[in-house]
């Protein structure tokens, strides 16, 4: 295997990462309002798996991105992977939290509502879903629109999804849900999935190929 194989699994990697934004997005919203059974658990199972998807993303987005600032990429590789492994940390717990809600007893069920309740340690207010995430999304739009080496489409794509995602941050930390579901929304159903998607074909394809065929904005 070469840095391509990893590159085209990578690149596959983000595409699940937008497919699963999207499938979130519907559990989340959709599901769960009219099924908390069914929804809940799966929204948080779903954010769990795309944790570990993601980290793969990052870690070839790092090995395209090294060559325009090696110190820049390695930070975006580390906020990425940071927000990977908590956001996989935070969806499983949560998960397992409320699927054991159907077996426990009624004093272990009110322990398990008031956990619930606690903002988690590993992501406070969505610090590493959306705030640390959103970080590394400014970081890599920038290495992208100053390096040439990926669409500068995908580089304005990059910055709007991290606006929006520390907007969420902060909007979640203020408990302010309209601007929750304005950013949340975008985010999660319009930009991120685009973002996700775009940056995975973008990865599959050789360095020298890539530029050429996603279109770009000048």
């Amino acid at each position: 295997m070469n840095n391509q194989s990893f590159a085209r699994f990578g690149g596959l990697s983000a595409i699940i990462v937008g497919a699963l934004s999207i499938l979130y997005a519907i559990f989340f919203l959709v599901i769960s309002p009219r099924n908390e059974a069914v929804g809940a658990p799966g929204s948080w199972i779903i954010l769990a798996v795309s944790g570990v998807f993601s980290s793969a993303a990052f870690v070839a987005l790092y090995e395209r991105l090294r060559p325009t600032s090696a110190g820049f990429a390695l930070w975006g590789l580390a906020l990425g992977l940071f927000s990977s492994f908590a956001t996989l940390a935070h969806g499983a717990y949560q998960a397992l939290l409320i699927l054991t809600l159907s077996s426990a007893g009624e004093g272990q069920r009110a322990a398990i509502e008031m956990a619930r309740m606690v903002p988690s340690q590993i992501d406070p207010a969505g610090l590493a879903t959306f705030g640390i995430i959103g970080l590394a999304s400014l970081v890599t739009g920038f290495l992208i629109l100053s390096g040439g080496l990926l669409p500068r489409m995908l580089g304005y794509l990059a910055v709007v999804n991290a606006v929006l995602l520390i907007t969420l941050f902060f909007a979640t930390a203020a408990g302010a849900q309209t601007l929750i579901l304005l950013s949340g929304g975008l985010t999660s159903v319009i930009i991120g999935p685009i973002w996700w998607i775009l940056l995975g074909r973008a990865l599959r394809r050789e360095p020298g190929a890539m530029v050429s065929s996603i279109p770009s904005v000048a």
